[in-house]
Parts: C-alpha cells; sequence; structure tokens
C-alpha cells in the first residue's frame, strides 16, 4: 500500500489478490488532501474485508488497522451474511491493529455528495455543520464515460460554489474490484464510500453517507442505517444521514433550494444527457416534483412527465417499490387520480408477480419435500415386485417336486420339517 504525491494530487494504491482478479486497486484525491498511512490503511481494510466475504473468505494486510474498526468489522459481516447466507463467507482476518488512533478532526465534516434527491437534502438540513463535498468518478459514472465527467463536474462546482462547501473530487477504480463481490447497490457501495470518509480522516473527524431508505424499510441495501456506522474508526465517525424522511418528503424539501433546481441529478444511465429523462429514477423524482408543483422550476429535467411514462415504470423488487408506492401516497394526497391509477396498477401487477413467485415457490418446496418420499416408495414398491417374484418362484419349486415325489413321500417330509 502506498500514498504518493502526483501531478494530480495524492495518489493512493494497493496490490489486491483475489479469486478471479489480480491488480492494483487506486483512488486519485486532488491537490492538498491531507491523506496518511492510517487513513489509506482503514480505507483498503473495508474494501478488503468486502473482497474476502465475497470470495474466498481470506484478509492478510501488512499495514496496521484502527482496532476499533477490526472489531466492528465482525458485527459488519454478521450483518452481511444474514442478508446474504448463500453469497458470502465468514472472513478469516490476518490484519495488525494500530494501538492506538490520531486525534480525530471532530470540528469537520465531509458529505458524499452526486447531486441527487438524497445528496441535497442531506446538505440542505446539515449546512451549517457540512464543510465540504465528496464526490468519486469510477462509481456511479464509468472512469470510461469521459463525456459524461465534465459536465457532472461542472454541476458539482456550481453546488460548491453556491454553498460555499470545499468540493473534493476524485477519482477510482476501485469499483472494478467491488464488483466480483456483489451487486453495487445491494452490498458493496457503502463500503466504497465509507473508504473514501476514510482517506480523508486527516481533514474530517465525520463523514455523512446521505440515506437511501427510511427506518421502517428493513431489507437489504449496501448502505444501511445498521451497518453504515460500522465502517468507523477512533479518528472518522461515519453517520447515516436522512433515514428519518421519505424520498418524497426530501424532493419537497429539495424543490425549494435553489442550487438544487439548477444541478439536480438523478439519472444513472449515463446516456450523455445529465437526467436522460426516461429511466424509472428520472421519472420517478419527476413524478414527486410534478406533485408538488415544482418541476417546470427544474432545469435539469423537462418541464412535464407523460402518464405513459408513468405506466412504463418497472418496479423490480423492494427498492422500486418503496420508491412507487411512495409517489402513490403523495398523489392520493394531492388528488392526482391519474398518476395514482397508473402508479396504483404499477403496484397491484408487482404483488400479482410476487404472489405468483410465492406460490411457485411454495410448489417447487414442496415438491422438494415430496421427491424423498417419491424415492422411498418406489424403493418399497421394488422390493414388493422382488418378493412377489421371490413367492412365485417358490410356488413353481413346490409344484415340481410334488410332481417328482409320491404324495405319501411328500407329507412324510413336511411332518418331519414341522416336528408332526
Amino acid at each position: 500500500m502506498a500514498v504518493a504525491d502526483n501531478d494530480e494530487g495524492v495518489y493512493v494504491s494497493a496490490q489486491i489478490t483475489m479469486p478471479g482478479a489480480e491488480g492494483e486497486a487506486w483512488i486519485q484525491l486532488p491537490p492538498e488532501t491531507e491523506t496518511d498511512s492510517e487513513g489509506a490503511a482503514d480505507a483498503f481494510f473495508i474494501i478488503g474485508l468486502i473482497l474476502a466475504i465475497g470470495s474466498d473468505g481470506v484478509l492478510e494486510m501488512d499495514d496496521a488497522v484502527s482496532r476499533r474498526l477490526i472489531y466492528n468489522s465482525q458485527a459488519a459481516q454478521d450483518i452481511l451474511r444474514t442478508w446474504y447466507p448463500k453469497q458470502l463467507v465468514a472472513a478469516r482476518l490476518d490484519v495488525p491493529q494500530r494501538p492506538e488512533d490520531k486525534t480525530p478532526r471532530l470540528d469537520r465534516t465531509v458529505s458524499c455528495f452526486t447531486g441527487g434527491v438524497d445528496s441535497f437534502d442531506t446538505l440542505i438540513r446539515n449546512e451549517s455543520d457540512i464543510d465540504a463535498l465528496v464526490y468519486m468518478h469510477g462509481f456511479d459514472i464509468p472512469l470510461s464515460r469521459t463525456d459524461v465527467r465534465e459536465p457532472t463536474s461542472a454541476h458539482l462546482r456550481e453546488v460548491a460554489s453556491f454553498t460555499g462547501k470545499q468540493l473534493i473530487e476524485g477519482s477510482t477504480n476501485i469499483r472494478r474490484f467491488l464488483n466480483r463481490a456483489g451487486k453495487w447497490p445491494t452490498l458493496t457501495h457503502g463500503a466504497a464510500l465509507s473508504s473514501i470518509g476514510h482517506l480523508l480522516s486527516g481533514q474530517f473527524g465525520r463523514q455523512m453517507i446521505p440515506a437511501s431508505h427510511t427506518y421502517s424499510d428493513t431489507f437489504a441495501w449496501g448502505s444501511h442505517p445498521l451497518l453504515d456506522h460500522l465502517w468507523s474508526s477512533n479518528r472518522l465517525s461515519i453517520v447515516h444521514d436522512g433515514a428519518g424522511s421519505t424520498r418524497v418528503d426530501k424532493t419537497k424539501r429539495v424543490a425549494k433550494y435553489p442550487a438544487a433546481k439548477e444541478h439536480l441529478r438523478v439519472c444513472w444511465q449515463n446516456t450523455g444527457k445529465y437526467n436522460c429523462g426516461v429511466c424509472d429514477k428520472c421519472v420517478r423524482t419527476m413524478v414527486a416534483l410534478s406533485l408538488s408543483g415544482d418541476l417546470p422550476e427544474f432545469k435539469t429535467f423537462d418541464s412535464e412527465i407523460s402518464t405513459d411514462a408513468i405506466r412504463n415504470l418497472k418496479i423490480s423488487g423492494m427498492n422500486s417499490l418503496s420508491f412507487v408506492q411512495e409517489n402513490l401516497d403523495f398523489a392520493r394526497e394531492q388528488g392526482a387520480t391519474e398518476i395514482e391509477a397508473a402508479l396504483n396498477a404499477l403496484v397491484a401487477d408487482f404483488e400479482a408477480r410476487r404472489k405468483t413467485k410465492n406460490a411457485s415457490g411454495s410448489v417447487a418446496a414442496l415438491e422438494r419435500k415430496i421427491a424423498p418420499l417419491e424415492r422411498r416408495l418406489a424403493r418399497v414398491e421394488t422390493n414388493m415386485k422382488a418378493t412377489k417374484t421371490r413367492a412365485v418362484a417358490a410356488e413353481k419349486s413346490v409344484k415340481s417336486l410334488q410332481k417328482l415325489l409320491p404324495i405319501r413321500t411328500w407329507t412324510k417330509i413336511s411332518n418331519a420339517r414341522y416336528g408332526k
């Protein structure tokens, strides 16, 4: 592992060896970033742990890691393996511990910022506490998409200028490795964001990770109120922020914020447009803004959303269901009957598909239970046939003997056999 200065700023790297992949994982940070070997060790410990539980279950490091972080990692493993018992394994750690950490910078806070609804909501509610915003290219936008990177960077700089916050804009290839351990949204992205916080722990004592869902959403997700704080060390506290509000509630707040009207970005399709306007995230956000009456004021979206676009939304799981349900509740509240009907049909279709899937699963489970019984019954039938065959053969043998021996001789043999 190494921390070195280069022409672009600070370059942090580590050699990673895991089943099916080997190479250098790196994070490029801007000039004047105060990153040291301790922060780098903690960052790569988190990344390494995810890689270990998602592959061969072995994590070996030469550099010493925060004692608190190592201790917390057991609970983090337990949570993740409870969520994904068939996918993840327990990790064996061969990692030295630091006897103590440096004094944390408790007076400074950095917040993860993508320009989305969750990011803006955390910024709005904690604006007086947040000192800096951090964004990493290579997370939601691939490193190869320089055409998307440039306009995104421009919007980020405008937001930082408007709010008076420091912007820490970097890039990394660590998702190349993390994708081998599991899916970005449901497993790895929270750990990835936390690792960046540790690289900045020489300047900031607290990192905020904007929540995707609420406390009432109990399904597994890569960034989660049960999980994020466990990535803290003695020098960095990680806060999962905003889980007390629904996405609709956040959108209502964001809708009144001038910088958001100019720079809100929710799209993950990377089509070349800042927001494509047709993907599920874009449509759901536009629905909420339309219901609140604020959509025409947002320059990064079209001023209208069609009912056909709403009908084409896809609900693929509990994550997307939660957001569609929130919009449905908001439509009812606003008396928007046409939007309500379209969203209600989507939810009903998903529930019907889920019931069919559950029924199919129940039938499959019953079939799995019946299969061993059918095999046992087949064996019994086979044994009965064999017994019947032997009985028929014995009867034939008796008849043959009766033909060969006089009846009196046969009677004497029978009496002698049974003691008569």
